[in-house]
């Protein structure tokens, strides 16, 4: 008699398939059947929103490293991105977070804003951005310590959520609508959407559309481009491990690695694997 030492697992093209389109469901559809990709709902005060309408809100840092490791992603842009222009951008995308902790670093200095402009144009130029968004920046931190003392407040019951972001004057709130300053009140780890904010208007600022040609790629095969490689090369190193793991454990593991910070990330996929894919062991 032949004894099945485990439930037959689905192939790796098909567990990837699969677990892209939980991922996107729980990302961009909780409760759905299938992802519906979109841009993160936070405002930053670059004006962009941090993350690009795939199945996983992909950052341009995310992107840029994934385009990096992928030539078939850049061999998809029009024209084809080069190894030097995806290498320029990841510059681009890591001088945006030097240029931000020299202007915070400036800002508890209390120095002028304009003196500290005109003495890092350099800086400025390799993050590929202008005067103006510097300048952004530093009234980005006044806003924020704003935001950050009314977090204070609505903690300690001295006014309610919707009174504090309503008490931030329209001029100083640096297109930041309501809902948005709601969810930095009430989560302070939500400030970093601006980082991701800044270094997308950074790379689409980058000579020969960059930015785009990145965007338009990563925002094919209805959002699930970049995740699809990514998530390929995770299930290929689940099935090789010895001893093999079951096809729930591939499942969270896996899915966890895309947002590793974020606490069961992995059984929150795994759940809706379950209800979409019923006929798999649970």
């Amino acid at each position: 008699m032949k004894v099945l030492s485990r439930q037959m697992i689905p192939s790796a093209s098909e567990l990837t398939a699969r677990i892209a389109r939980c991922v996107g469901v729980w990302e961009t559809n909780r409760g759905g059947d299938n992802p519906a990709p979109k841009e993160s709902a936070l405002d930053t005060v670059a004006g962009v929103h941090a993350s690009m309408a795939t199945i996983e809100q992909a950052t341009m840092p995310y992107a840029v490293d994934a385009f990096a490791k992928y030539p078939a992603l850049r061999a998809k842009a029009s024209p084809a991105l080069t190894t030097a222009e995806i290498t320029a951008a990841s510059a681009c995308c890591k001088s945006v977070v030097t240029l931000l902790a020299n202007v915070k670093g400036a800002a508890t200095a209390g120095k002028d804003p304009a003196d500290f402009i005109k003495g890092n144009a350099a800086a400025i130029k390799a993050a590929c951005l202008d005067d103006g968004d510097v300048g952004v920046m530093f009234q980005a931190l006044v806003l924020k310590g704003a935001i950050d003392k009314l977090r204070a407040d609505v903690a300690a019951k001295k006014t309610t959520l919707d009174k504090a972001a309503a008490s931030i004057p329209a001029a100083q709130r640096l297109g930041l609508g309501i809902a948005s300053l709601k969810a930095y009140i009430r989560t302070a780890p939500n400030w970093g959407e601006n980082t991701a904010g800044w270094q997308r208007k950074a790379v689409s600022a980058m000579p020969n559309q960059i930015g785009a040609r990145i965007e338009s790629v990563a925002t094919s095969q209805n959002g699930e481009a970049l995740a699809l490689p990514v998530i390929g090369d995770r299930v290929n190193a689940e099935l090789k491990k010895r001893p093999a793991p079951t096809e729930p454990q591939i499942v969270a593991t896996v899915a966890q690695e895309n947002n590793p910070g974020e606490a069961n990330y992995g059984q929150n996929v795994l759940k809706i694997y379950n209800r979409l894919f019923p006929s798999a062991p649970g």
